[in-house]
C-alpha cells in the first residue's frame, strides 16, 4: 500500500509526492529531488493532522444535545473513582424517646468521621424514625462496621441490627 492510501483519502494529493526508487547511478542527481518531494510530502501530512485536530477539537466542544461534554478527574493520577458504602442502622420503635443521654456523642462519633472525609452524610429517616443512613466513601466495610459497634446509639441497645452495602452512584457526587 501507498503512503497516501495508509492515511486516509484526505491524503490523496500526496499521491503524486511519493518517490519512486532511483537506479544506483542517477542517486546523486536525484537525492536534491528526492529530498524536497519528501520535504513537501511531510509537509501536507503536517497539514492535514492539523486540520484533523481542529475538527476533533470543535467536535469535541459539543456533544449530540449541544451541551459541552463532563470531564471527569480523579483526585490522583490513576485512581479509580470514588467507592460508596450504604450504612443502614434499625432503630428500636421508641428511639426517640430513649436516644437523649447517648444523642450528643451519636452525634460526635458521625461528625469526626466527616472530618476524617469517611462519612460525606448522615441522618435518620422520618415518618416513622425508624432508620439511620449514612454514607461514607473509600472506606471499606470492616471500617464502617467498627464506627458501628463503637456508635453511643449501638451500645445503649438503640440499634438492634444494621446492613452495610456497597453504593453504586450513577448520578452525582
Amino acid at each position: 500500500p501507498t503512503v497516501a492510501t495508509a492515511l486516509g483519502n484526505s491524503c490523496a494529493t500526496v499521491l503524486s509526492l511519493r518517490t519512486s526508487p532511483s537506479s544506483p547511478s542517477s542517486s546523486s542527481s536525484s537525492a536534491p529531488a528526492a529530498s524536497g518531494r519528501r520535504t513537501a510530502f511531510l509537509k501536507t501530512v503536517a497539514t492535514s493532522r492539523r486540520a484533523s485536530a481542529t475538527r476533533a477539537r470543535t467536535r469535541a466542544r459539543t456533544n449530540a444535545f449541544g451541551a459541552a461534554p463532563v470531564v471527569m478527574a480523579t483526585a490522583a493520577a490513576g485512581a479509580g473513582p470514588p467507592t460508596y458504602l450504604l450504612l443502614t442502622l434499625d432503630y428500636v420503635e421508641d428511639i426517640l424517646e430513649r436516644r437523649g443521654p447517648h444523642r450528643e456523642a451519636h452525634i460526635a462519633g458521625a461528625k469526626a468521621q466527616e472530618e476524617a472525609g469517611k462519612c460525606v452524610l448522615a441522618g435518620a429517616l422520618q415518618n416513622p424514625t425508624d432508620k439511620g443512613i449514612f454514607v461514607f466513601k473509600d472506606c471499606d466495610e470492616v471500617y464502617v462496621r467498627a464506627f458501628v459497634e463503637g456508635d453511643a446509639y449501638y451500645k445503649a441497645g438503640l440499634v438492634p441490627s444494621y446492613t452495610v452495602r456497597p453504593w453504586m452512584i450513577v448520578v452525582g457526587a
